[in-house]
């Protein structure tokens, strides 16, 4: 009784199959990557801007509790603490810069007797355009009056 002579191995689809799936496999690591390099990028300028701000920061503290960098030139306290320039809302100014440094721009704004009298809040806001959006990092101090 002759027997049927079976081949054995895979079918065309099966190899097909398994193609398209290792293809699926690498695209989607290849498109992990993409997203990690930009996740870097935005890490090393967040931490840039920081370093600017600190730079800017570590300035100011060192000198004087009346230097005349350390004013609230407009007076308008803790209202002002966030403010750049005329392009926010509502439209104020800040105490000191703009400073352009790498790429950023530096602002600073005083808070006198904030949080607490004698004392003045400190705030750097250090600013950059990415792709058009305007991206901000902002650092606080507490200068306390000497005794």
């Amino acid at each position: 009784m002759p027997t049927a002579n079976r081949q054995r191995g895979f079918t065309i689809i099966e190899v097909l199959v398994a193609i398209t799936l290792l293809a699926i496999g690498i695209l989607a690591a290849g498109s992990m990557q993409i997203a990690a390099l930009g996740g870097n990028n935005l890490a090393s300028r967040v931490t840039e801007a920081s370093v600017w701000g600190g730079d800017t920061l570590e300035t100011l503290m060192a000198r004087g509790y009346t230097h005349a960098s350390l004013v609230d030139g407009d007076g308008n306290g803790t209202a002002g603490l966030n403010c750049t320039d005329n392009t926010g809302t509502p439209a104020c100014l800040a105490d000191g810069g703009p400073t352009a440094q790498g790429g950023f721009t530096v602002f600073w704004n005083v808070a006198d007797n904030f949080p607490i009298n004698d004392c003045k809040t400190i705030r750097v806001i250090v600013r950059r355009s990415d792709k058009g959006v305007m991206k901000t990092v902002a650092v606080d101090f507490i200068k306390m009056r000497p005794i």
